[in-house]
């Protein structure tokens, strides 16, 4: 079982994304996809080494983040893995 870190998403959390390099290489280059999201107040961030390569900016209980994967489903469960309790909000887009 992975434990979860709380978070107050009301103050600004910034989180740089980590093994670029695993989406960034030639020959497959992975997509990029920016999801918009709100969150509840406090909520729990489950972050472990499969998603270490997410980026996230969250502030006033709302955020995005940038997430490599090869299709926009496998985006969003990623980001359902990362942050449970995330609501989207707006398009997806690939960046």
């Amino acid at each position: 079982m992975t434990i979860g870190e709380k978070i107050n998403t009301i103050e600004r959390l910034v989180i740089d994304s980590s093994r670029v390099s695993r989406y960034l290489g030639y020959p497959r280059k992975v997509p990029i996809w920016k999801i918009s999201f709100k969150l509840p107040k406090n909520c729990y961030l489950f972050r472990t080494k499969d998603n270490s390569d997410i980026a996230l900016e969250i502030e006033s209980m709302e955020g995005f983040a940038i997430i490599p994967s090869l299709s926009k489903e496998e985006s969003i469960r990623r980001l359902k893995t990362l942050i449970p309790s995330a609501d989207l909000k707006g398009e997806i887009n690939r960046v």
